[in-house]
């Protein structure tokens, strides 16, 4: 791998940080490092190859690692989401809005509002 410019090394670091925070890795993950070793810059495009030698974006990478043993254990744990609550019932007395039908019912006499 060539040498990178201030410019290419300042690109990398951006861009590996981004990925790193939306996936909730830490700063200081060996992942980081991995990713700022195998990144490359092209028309100042940041990616990196992973271990089949195809180039492949930061968060593709990042997949990939998911799935790795090594790096498995870097990534915060999936929680699973709380079970959805049914809607609420409308509770006695509560203020409910009339309906078009219910005016003309209202206004005619048919119902009366208690």
């Amino acid at each position: 791998m060539a040498p990178r410019t201030v410019e290419e090394a300042t690109a990398v670091d951006r861009a590996v940080g981004t990925v790193l925070n939306d996936a909730g890795v830490a700063v200081n993950s060996p992942i980081r490092a991995a990713l700022v070793h195998d990144s490359e810059v092209h028309d100042g495009m940041v990616s990196v190859c992973d271990p089949d030698g195809r180039s492949v974006s930061l968060k593709e990478r990042l997949a990939q690692m998911r799935k790795d043993a090594r790096y498995k254990d870097e990534f915060p744990k999936q929680v699973a989401a709380p079970p959805s609550r049914p809607p609420a019932a409308t509770p006695a007395g509560a203020i409910l809005t009339p309906t078009r039908e219910q005016f003309a019912e209202i206004s005619s006499g048919k119902a009366v509002v208690r």
